[in-house]
């Protein structure tokens, strides 16, 4: 009987190890290369623009389709109009677990640097060293669903 379990253990063991390899490979993919060619769609909560002691949140929602070369073409949810503004390009950029966003200059949100993580289709974050504060929640999509979606 142990004859059996013996080689059956080692099979196992090495199932084990061979799909812990395979997580360890995912995991040590770069950053820039899980961001790129896809589309993060997502909400910034940003320090709302009223006086001192304005104590409320600005909720940003967009898409922004992150292309290899550092481009992006972004949009920004208009709640005014209840529609997606015009897609625009932009530019983003990777440092680390930084993700900095350029939104475009007519959407009011300016540069924007998020120490990110991602999880699966998931990623969130908050403002990175000095910058204005922001908070991120989103999800990352296959492809440019940007344009997609029109």
């Amino acid at each position: 009987m142990m004859r059996r379990s013996v080689p059956a253990m080692l099979l196992l063991g090495a199932l084990a190890l061979s799909a812990s390899g395979a997580r360890a490979a995912d995991a040590a993919k770069p950053l820039a290369e899980t961001l790129a060619g896809n589309t993060l769609s997502g909400v910034l909560f940003m320090p709302h623009a009223a006086p001192a002691g304005g104590g409320s949140l600005d909720r940003v929602v967009f898409q922004a389709f992150l292309r290899s070369d550092g481009s992006a073409q972004m949009r920004r949810w208009d709640p005014g109009r209840n529609a997606y503004t015009a897609v625009a390009q932009s530019r983003w950029k990777l440092d680390g677990d930084t993700l900095c966003l350029d939104f475009p200059a007519n959407e009011g949100v300016g540069r924007t640097c998020i120490e990110i993580h991602v999880w699966g289709p998931r990623i969130a974050g908050n403002t990175a060293g000095s910058g204005p504060f922001a908070l991120l929640d989103g999800n990352m999509e296959p492809g440019n669903t940007v344009v997609a979606g029109r």
